[in-house]
């Protein structure tokens, strides 16, 4: 899992849960990727771990 920031409100059309600008979410590479073809490459910016997270 990756965690990503969300950049603009959007609804996820598999959980229904809607994101909103600011929030950090978690999901997988592959999911993000599906959630980009089907809006576009501004929704989601991901965030890079900090060695101290790991």
């Amino acid at each position: 899992m990756a965690k990503y920031k969300v950049l603009k409100t959007f609804k996820d059309i598999h959980t229904n849960e809607v994101y909103e600008p600011n929030q950090e979410i978690e999901m997988k590479v592959t999911r993000a990727k599906e959630v980009e073809q089907n809006l576009d490459g501004s929704f989601l910016s991901r965030v890079e771990e900090k060695e101290d997270d790991k």
